[in-house]
Formats: structure tokens, sequence, C-alpha cells
């Protein structure tokens, strides 16, 4: 009877192994940039390493008394709306159908002790609504939640 109940606490060790190897983990923060009147947040699912969704949110303060414009990218690799490729230490994922189709549409993320977001070859005519851009760039700073963000000028 021990050997068995032995290679059952075996077993069951081995596959919570494999299971925590392959946890994923969310990188996630929020911002508020009182001065521009922004706020949002940004999250990152790695699993094993490699990233594999981007969700993120800005939200502009419209003019007194009207609704404000927001901004909005979630892809998930694999997904029919995104195309993912690997470059240079960097996850790109690329919209395929970008509003404008003779300028660029692809978002750099760069996963080490920060995950950096970049959208300097972002398009944001098509996910922000008349009034809001995204971002220049966004870092998820270790395990704060706040995001260090960039805004265009």
């Amino acid at each position: 009877m021990m050997p068995v109940i032995y290679a059952a606490v075996l077993a069951l060790a081995t596959l919570t192994g494999v299971a925590a190897a392959r946890a994923q983990d969310i990188r996630a923060c929020d911002f508020a940039v009182k001065a521009r009147c922004v706020t949002g947040d940004a999250r990152v699912t790695l699993d094993g390493g490699a990233v594999k969704r981007l969700e993120v949110t800005i939200d502009w303060c419209g003019a007194k008394g009207a609704p404000g414009y927001s901004c909005s990218i979630d892809a998930t690799r694999g997904d029919k709306d995104s195309q993912w490729s690997e470059e240079g230490g960097a996850t790109w994922i690329r919209n395929p159908a970008p509003f404008n189709a003779a300028a660029p549409d692809r978002v750099k993320v760069t996963v080490g002790k920060y995950v950096s977001i970049d959208f300097s070859e972002a398009q944001s005519l098509g996910r922000c609504g008349a009034g809001a851009e995204l971002p220049k760039a966004i870092v998820i700073a270790g395990k704060k939640a706040k995001c260090r963000v960039w805004l265009g000028e």
C-alpha cells in the first residue's frame, strides 16, 4: 500500500510542478495624468515568459459637459484580428486591417524586469475615438500598480 501512496504523491508533485511552470503571469498597471485629463490601464499576460495577450485602455476627458473619448487594444496571440511575430527580443503585434493601409500599425512589447509597450508605430485612427490618441509608450514597472506613460506632444 505504501508504494502506491508514494507513487500517487510523486505523480501529484510532478503534475503540480508542470502546472506551476506553465502558470500565466499577469503584469498590470493603471495611470492618471491629471494635467492632460487622461487615465488608463495596461495588462500583459505572459505564458512561460512569452506575451500571450495585450489589453490597453486609455480614456481622454471631453470638453466640459461633453463625453470623453477612449482608445483600446485587446489582442490575443492566435486571434484573427492581430498578427504576432518575434523580432529582436520583442513581440510585435500587427493590425492586419489598419485604418491607413499605407502606414504601419503595430505595437512592440518587450518583456524583462519591466514590460515596455511601444506605440511609436501604431495608428490611433481606428483604435481611438475622435480627440483621443494612443500614448507613445507605457511601461509596467515591476509589481507596482502605477504605469509610467509617455503621451504625445
